[in-house]
């Protein structure tokens, strides 16, 4: 009977030591991701970026590529509008690329070196590596972990939950303001370490022109110098700012419409239809994230100017504003009602 009984403390013994050993601390989960963060070769994502408006919330399939030492390719299909943008960073610097218009912008960027996105691993894993206050628990499946936010869409944003599985493949990441409420949440729903890629999967033209066009109903026929524009005005203006005028443009392209407001903040909103063009931005530039998917920032001096394509427009901002006044103007476009 004692020896039974001994088997059975042993036994038990033997499975709270099993359990301890699978169960990893913090100290040990961060090892593991720093280690992954620094040996990793290349890996393909994809899920769904979810951005809480105030309105109706805006949808977008985000696939990312990436292979070392600084190849990316992210793809951003806009839902609602059926419009694909790709940031793509190769041997010859970072563009911002819209296929169906065959338009580019290159400029030269640490990007993303300098970017906090949730899409990007390399991001969600620093930013678990940098936090020293993150907060960590050990799920049956996987790890979460609680860790400060560095998103630049938006200040207010002020802390990242994310959910790694097992493999520390990535499968939720939300961000919150302070009030605790989720403003945006990339949702991944595939995750390949180590993946291939042919030779010029990072070349330019290649993702200029391989990737089927999307219908010219989405974006206008050659002849859009024919049409209409589509004119709108920005739902959120600084304090300070009024709107002093407008006046129309006609071009070889079509209607150029310029708006303008004065006050302590003045500034210009361009509006026109797409074309197609290869642009060379000088330094310095960079990409950021909209509502509506890729814009390029570029700055001289006070004076910032910031570009996009929003559906059937293509819109440039211009004033001697803040980055975070002229991203909240750009992002007030959003499904804005026609003038």
């Amino acid at each position: 009977m004692c020896r039974i009984r001994w088997v059975i403390v042993s036994l038990f013994l033997a499975l709270t030591l099993l359990v301890g050993c699978m169960t990893k601390d913090v100290n040990a989960v961060v090892n593991d991701v720093s280690k992954r963060s620094e040996k990793m070769e290349s890996y393909i994502s994809h899920g769904t970026l979810t951005i809480q408006t105030g309105q109706e919330p805006q949808v977008i399939d985000v696939e990312v590529w990436y292979k070392k030492p600084h190849y990316y390719r992210v793809a951003l299909k806009n839902t609602k509008k059926d419009i694909t943008q790709i940031l793509l960073r190769n041997d010859e610097g970072v563009y911002v690329l819209t296929p169906s218009l065959k338009k580019s912008f290159r400029f030269r960027s640490d990007w993303p070196e300098s970017s906090g996105q949730i899409y990007l691993y390399q991001s969600i894993l620093s930013s678990i590596i940098d936090d020293p206050k993150r907060q960590f628990q050990a799920l049956e499946k996987g790890y979460f972990f609680e860790v400060a936010a560095k998103q630049a869409l938006n200040q207010n944003w002020k802390k990242q939950k994310v959910w790694l599985d097992q493999d520390l493949y990535p499968q939720k990441v939300s961000v919150l303001n302070a009030k605790e409420e989720v403003m945006v949440e990339m949702t991944f729903d595939r995750f390949q370490l180590n993946a291939s890629f042919d030779q010029d999967a990072f070349d330019t033209q290649r993702n200029l022109n391989n990737i089927a066009e999307e219908s010219k109903q989405t974006m206008g026929t050659s002849d859009s110098s024919k049409k209409e524009l589509d004119v709108s005005i920005p739902a959120y203006v600084p304090m300070g700012s009024k709107l002093d005028g407008e006046r129309t443009i006609q071009t070889v392209y079509g209607p150029t419409v310029i708006t303008r407001y004065s006050g302590e903040k003045p500034f210009t909103i361009v509006q026109r239809t797409p074309y197609e063009t290869d642009t060379y931005v000088p330094d310095p530039a960079k990409p950021v994230m909209l509502y509506h998917g890729f814009g390029v920032m570029m700055s001289k001096g006070d004076q910032k100017q910031l570009h996009w394509i929003d559906g059937k427009k293509e819109l440039e901002l211009t004033g001697e504003l803040s980055e975070e006044e002229m991203i909240q103007i750009a992002n007030s476009f959003v499904d804005q009602i026609e003038k």
